[in-house]
């Protein structure tokens, strides 16, 4: 970091030892900061990231837990730098600094452990390359149309649970378990192993007796079930598990673990957060029911003003370098904070409906560590809200400001969205 610009990009980094008009902030300074509980807590992140942004600057230091920090990036232009490794930056979080923090086993700090072998998430350079291949290449092939026929059928199926009740937990009853039935559908598994995958994968990202969950999806790609389709024909499973960049099965089923843990969080989150927007921003709604924004649109302002997706996947600091009057010291953890960019100053109006449709929201990642098929994403979802809606209109049960979010700081996760409507006491209408 010899130079003030990267890329064309001006003042996104300095060289350490440069001219600097005071003493660079370092992340242990500050006597007391914002806690990132308390950002997720927030009905409003919008207005914690401008908070945080007029007092500190593009580079807040927030509080994971006590005795555990991290550098918040807000601005747009340096996480796009930063997510182009364009910083002296690393995703193998074991070369955090912080491993000795007090609440090590917080749900805050697991994104942080170290991992006996490397994901896909955490590896860098080459390792990376080799373990994204198989997914890009067997992602890129699946079939949107057999994908938003599988959606909608399983989106049906989720709504005739509880269609004749006239109550619902969205979140419970339709939203968690809809990546499961639809994403494993997609990847060839039947329901009851689509759902042992996905168990496996939360136990393994919730840091819960991994090695079994590797040799459990192990033994369920080198079965007939899960490899091959009855036609005999590969599922994209069985087509991951025999990629000829993996040099074990244990590896396919740890890159298997990886894209289904993410993705369901993914799925959940964004579906969630555009139900909640349908039913807790009057204009949204209206624009909406009114057809003046189509479904992808609506998706896209979604990403803008209510973002699915909190940070990226922690980067931790590889060497010292300044940045905004701050040092950034080795071992530093930071969180590209992409759910800011809706606030960032720098490239929204102050129209809230400024840049609805644009998609350089960054949810979906830039640079190596990109999401492997945003594509796929967008249909699944705007397939299951569409369902949703035309089927149910659903109202809020309880007041907005009383619905809480998961403590996680990568994903805008709600725990519970309980609503009220109509109830169906005739046959669903048939899909289109």
């Amino acid at each position: 970091m010899s130079s003030t610009t990267i890329d064309g990009i001006a003042d996104t980094g300095d060289a350490v030892g440069g001219a600097a008009a005071h003493r660079p902030l370092k992340l242990d300074d500050p006597a007391t900061v914002t806690a990132v509980a308390d950002l997720i807590a927030s009905q409003d992140a919008g207005a914690v990231h401008a908070r945080l942004r007029e007092e500190w600057g593009d580079l807040a230091p927030v509080e994971l837990e006590p005795g555990a920090r991290a550098w918040l990036v807000t601005e747009y232009r340096t996480i796009v730098a930063m997510a182009r490794d364009q910083f002296p930056l690393t995703t193998a979080t074991g070369t955090w600094s912080g491993h000795d923090a007090p609440s090590a086993g917080s749900p805050l700090l697991r994104p942080f452990a170290t991992a006996h072998r490397q994901t896909v998430e955490q590896a860098d350079g080459t390792l990376h390359s080799r373990l994204r291949t198989p997914l890009d290449e067997v992602l890129g092939v699946i079939d949107d149309a057999e994908v938003a026929r599988t959606t909608r059928e399983r989106c049906e199926e989720l709504i005739d649970r509880f269609a004749a009740t006239g109550v619902a937990d969205l979140v419970r009853e339709y939203v968690a378990p809809m990546p499961h039935l639809t994403l494993g559908a997609v990847l060839g598994f039947d329901a009851g192993t689509a759902e042992q995958v996905f168990e496996a994968a939360a136990r393994r990202a919730a840091d819960r007796d991994t090695a079994s969950a590797v040799q459990e999806v192990s033994f369920l790609l080198s079965g007939q079930t899960a490899a091959r389709r009855p036609d005999g024909t590969p599922t994209p499973a069985g087509r991951l598990a025999r990629h000829a960049s993996y040099e074990s099965t244990a590896e396919a089923a740890l890159g298997l673990l990886s894209l289904t843990a993410t993705a369901a969080l993914g799925l959940r989150a964004w579906l969630a957060q555009t139900l909640y927007l349908s039913l807790t921003d009057e204009r949204f709604a209206r624009r909406l029911a009114g057809g003046r924004l189509g479904t992808d649109e609506a998706l896209d302002e979604v990403l803008w003003t209510a973002s699915p997706v909190s940070t990226l996947a922690p980067r931790i600091a590889a060497e010292d370098f300044l940045l905004d009057g701050k040092l950034v010291q080795r071992g530093d953890a930071m969180l590209l904070a992409v759910g800011a960019v809706g606030s960032d100053p720098s490239i929204r109006g102050d129209d809230p409906w400024d840049g609805s449709g644009r998609r350089a929201h960054l949810t979906f990642g830039v640079g190596a560590h990109a999401c492997p098929a945003p594509h796929l994403a967008r249909l699944i979802v705007r397939t299951a809200a569409e369902t949703l809606h035309r089927r149910l209109s659903p109202a809020l049960a309880m007041p907005a400001d009383e619905l809480r979010w998961v403590p996680d700081f990568r994903f805008r996760l709600l725990e519970a969205l309980p609503v009220v409507f109509r109830p169906e006491h005739h046959a669903p209408p048939s899909a289109p």
